[in-house]
């Protein structure tokens, strides 16, 4: 029992040296005591020390006060009047007597606490601020704040805000330091956290200028302090904010722009070295400039006609207007008229107007106008314009107007324009306009796809054939498209027929015609090359091409039937003969031609095939 004992009360004293001595909570009953007892018996009851120099600091002064449940920083308060500044380093408490100033001050202090009114329960991380000069704060972990504003303002408003809260608006007439404690009143449970009015409270602080004396108090303060932000869950859009916080802006700005949520304030102007170091200060990311100018980095809540950074620009909400930045555009909202970025421009909602970035284009929803980049565009809700990159373009959905990629081009919707790329071009439905590029993928089509491979999944042209004609007794091919114009891939083996080649390999186009319901008449020209693998000969060059005019009658839901006469050159330059013809129709025999000493042949030849579609 002695050692849980022990150990219990070593525990304590070690979680009271966790908080500082000016935030312990205490309570005294002091009755005509010296200043130097009644500084005794607050120490003895937060367990610290206190340090001052006892020439500057009368310690007969007689003292008078009962304080229950309060932090030692109120208590000094009451017991110095202001008269005294006071800071805590480790366990002990500085004291320093404040001298009368030989001139007005050019600025005074407000400090003080930020409490729930309905507990009495001190609350961390709320915002602190005033309006004209955008001196701001936090709350730190046990609700004290401390702002700075100049003598000088005509009316002075402290304006609170924090989350889950009302908005409390408190006039200050004195303009010398003193302690302002501040009462919030949470969000009745019927109002959702996100409505777009807050109602504000407007208070008056009752200071006056002339000190009281001293004089018996009785104050029954709150001891734990309450962080709303624990029990009131963030949206999406703050929980992204968040994250961009954490790496772009100080850790006091992203508790402002949750707390402000619902608070907007306009400049005209604002200039910026980094994001916390700027004439918009730390409220940055709630204030919306018309016009910004960011050496390195830059934090608004919106622009509304021009802003440039020399490296990146961070905007929560809004661009209306040119934004230029020399790597990155970070929006949180839309944009509306021109981003330009050296390497990435990202817009979390709508753009009408250009993205320009030297790598990358991001909009979280639509984009009506164009985006240019080096690299990648991307617009999750569809497009109405154009977008021009050099590697991949994405759309979400549909796009009307132009894909121009230097490899893939994406649209998960319809297409009314062009798609032109490299390599792949892939759409849902293609209304009009072609698709140009090696491969075409699309679910239907209205138009005609021009590429080495094109591919349409309902509504197009596919067939797996197997065929013999004079030349290979086993041809299998593929025809893939559309019927105005498709594709054949070929290849070809004669079973080790004497005088014929063991392989060939080949690529077409063609074109169909319906002649009735169940007939189709096809047109096409192939391109192949025979492959010989005899060692008689040296391999040579043994081209192919074959122009088939075909009848395909269809006999079942999947299954036809074509056949028909074709049109053949073979060109040669290894000496090897002729590929062994049946039947035999020469047209022209072992000709030389005019390049290369190559020989050609010519003849009339015949195809039959069952098809499978």
């Amino acid at each position: 029992m002695r050692y849980f004992l022990f150990c219990f009360f070593i525990s304590l004293h070690l979680s009271a040296q966790t908080i500082p001595p000016l935030d312990r909570v205490i309570s005294v009953d002091i009755r005509n005591a010296t200043l130097d007892n009644a500084l005794r018996q607050i120490s003895r009851a937060g367990r610290f020390e206190f340090s001052y120099d006892p020439t500057r600091i009368d310690g007969n002064t007689s003292i008078t006060l009962r304080l229950t449940n309060a932090p030692v920083r109120e208590v000094l308060n009451r017991v110095f009047l202001n008269r005294v500044t006071f800071k805590s380093r480790g366990n002990h408490i500085i004291l320093v007597r404040v001298d009368p100033p030989e001139s007005a001050p050019k600025s005074f202090l407000l400090d003080g606490y930020i409490l729930d009114e309905q507990t009495g329960e001190r609350i961390a991380r709320a915002s602190i601020f005033e309006k004209t000069t955008l001196a701001s704060t936090v709350s730190n972990p046990f609700g004290y704040y401390k702002l700075q504003l100049p003598t000088g303002l005509a009316n002075v408003r402290l304006d609170v805000r924090k989350q889950a809260y009302l908005g409390e608006t408190v006039l200050i007439r004195s303009r010398v330091s003193h302690a302002v404690n501040i009462r919030m009143t949470p969000l009745p449970p019927t109002t959702p956290s996100s409505i777009q009015t807050l109602p504000i409270r407007v208070t008056e602080d009752t200071m006056r200028s002339a000190e009281p004396p001293l004089a018996s108090v009785s104050v029954e303060a709150p001891a734990p302090m309450l962080d709303s932000t624990a029990h009131q869950p963030l949206s999406v859009v703050d929980k992204g904010w968040a994250g961009i916080s954490k790496f772009f802006v100080s850790a006091q700005q992203t508790i402002h722009d949750i707390n402000l949520n619902r608070d907007t304030l306009y400049r005209d102007w604002q200039v910026s070295f980094v994001p916390f170091l700027g004439t918009n200060g730390r409220l940055s990311g709630r204030i919306s400039n018309r016009f910004s100018v960011n050496m390195l980095m830059g934090y608004s809540f919106g622009v509304r006609a021009f802003e440039v950074g020399g490296l990146m620009n961070l905007v929560r909400t809004d661009v209306d207007g040119f934004q230029a930045a020399g790597l990155a555009n970070v929006i949180g909202g839309h944009v509306d008229g021109v981003q330009a970025a050296g390497l990435i421009n990202y817009t979390n909602h709508t753009v009408k107007g250009a993205q320009l970035a030297g790598l990358i284009n991001t909009a979280g929803r639509s984009v009506t106008g164009a985006q240019l980049a080096g690299l990648i565009n991307y617009a999750n809700q569809g497009v109405q314009g154009g977008q021009v990159a050099g590697l991949i373009n994405l759309s979400g959905r549909s796009v009307n107007g132009i894909q121009l990629a230097g490899l893939v081009n994406v649209a998960r919707g319809e297409v009314r324009g062009l798609q032109i790329s490299g390599v792949l071009n892939v759409a849902q439905r293609v209304a009009n306009g072609p698709q140009i590029g090696l491969i075409n993928l699309a679910d239907t089509v209205g138009s005609v796809p021009i590429g080495l491979l094109s591919f349409v999944r309902k509504g197009g042209y596919k067939r797996v054939e197997i065929a013999a004609n004079e030349v290979n007794l086993l041809n299998v091919t593929f025809r893939t498209g559309v019927q105005r114009l498709y594709n054949i891939l070929t290849a070809g083996h004669s079973f080790d027929r004497i005088g014929s080649p063991r392989l060939s390999a080949g690529y077409g186009l063609g074109t169909a015609f319906r002649v009735s319901k169940a007939t189709l008449f096809n047109l096409e020209l192939i391109d192949q090359h025979l492959f010989y693998f005899d060692r008689t000969y040296p391999e040579g060059w043994n081209n192919h091409i074959r122009l088939n005019t075909l009848i395909e009658t269809r006999f079942g839901n999947h299954l036809a039937l074509a056949f028909g006469p074709s049109a053949n050159w073979y060109f040669s330059n290894d000496n090897r003969p002729i590929p062994l013809l049946q039947p035999e129709i020469l047209l022209v025999s072992d000709q030389p031609a005019n390049f290369r000493n190559t020989r050609h042949w010519g003849w009339i030849g015949c195809q039959v095939g069952l098809r499978f579609f």
